[in-house]
């Protein structure tokens, strides 16, 4: 038997949480869950607690970030034994079958991270980034598509790919530290990709990015690809604040300007974590330190 744990990463999110954690109870794969609640201020944590007492819930007396909190529930997948984790967005939600079609996806090829199609809640369109990054077929084949980049409100992982790529990289707390894993995943000999038959649902159609968000989001991209093993630091030192010098002119804001010193003092560290993160099992030991 297949032993899953799915990692759910909470903040002010009861808005979506009966529906998100339901469906992992509902799956027809059996998963254990893990909360991870980052100092949420509506109540989420109490609800997880009162509503699915067998979920392990941890309660950060902070706000950790998307990649700190997941990295907990990582560090728990592989101390306890288990085969997959499955990262799952609160706003999301699995379909019955959607466990279950994945881990049978990991017995051919030398797959290290599977996505289901992630879908608008109507279940008809895919989800809007989703699309951006995905290029393969749209009829339920049960045949892994290859992809560069998929987002992590939806990811499986066997512990084995776990084990050798290690947890995410310090440089990112928020925005980026998906993007970088998956390039992690592939520099070490796995694939990425998405598995058509199997569909999920992220929800998030009515929220809309403000100009600032996206230019806050689009710098922490400069930081994405200074830690890309595919690419030169050094060509990226430099390519990277003229870009951010290119996106101030184009969205008609400071703000890519502005971050630029602080970029720049960044370099060594991110070049630090850069090589480290390409090591095997980088940053478990350390993490384990803490």
């Amino acid at each position: 038997m297949r032993k899953l744990l799915v990692i759910i990463v909470t903040y002010n999110g009861m808005r979506w949480l009966e529906r998100c954690l339901d469906s992992v109870v509902s799956s027809t794969a059996q998963a254990d869950i893990f909360v991870c609640d980052n100092c949420s201020e509506d109540g989420s944590a109490d609800f997880v607690q009162r509503r699915y007492p067998q979920a392990v819930l941890v309660r950060s007396e902070s706000n950790l970030g998307f990649a700190r909190a997941n990295d907990m529930g990582f560090k728990y997948a592989l101390e306890n034994g288990y085969d997959f984790v499955y990262l799952l967005n609160q706003d999301a939600w699995v379909l019955p079958d959607t466990f279950t079609r994945l881990m049978d996806a990991f017995l051919e090829g030398k797959w290290g991270l599977i996505s289901p199609m992630q879908m608008k809640p109507d279940l008809k369109t895919p989800d809007r980034r989703f699309k951006r990054h995905y290029h393969g077929t749209m009829d339920p084949v049960d045949t892994v598509q290859p992809v560069r980049f998929v987002m992590a409100a939806h990811w499986m992982l066997p512990v084995w790919c776990l084990r050798s790529v290690g947890l995410f990289s310090p440089a990112f707390t928020h925005y980026g530290e998906d993007n970088n894993y998956c390039e992690r995943v592939k520099y070490h000999g796995y694939g990425v990709g998405v598995l058509p038959s199997a569909m999920a649902v992220h929800d998030r159609q009515d929220r809309k990015m403000d100009k600032s968000s996206r230019a806050r989001q689009n710098c922490q991209y400069s930081r994405v690809c200074l830690s890309n093993p595919d690419s030169s630091f050094l060509l990226q030192a430099v390519w990277q604040p003229l870009r951010q010098c290119f996106m101030s002119l184009r969205w008609l804001s400071l703000f890519p300007v502005r971050d630029i010193p602080a970029l720049i003092k960044s370099y060594p560290e991110l070049r630090r974590w850069r090589a480290e993160s390409l090591s095997e099992g980088a940053f478990i030991i350390e993490e384990s330190k803490q």
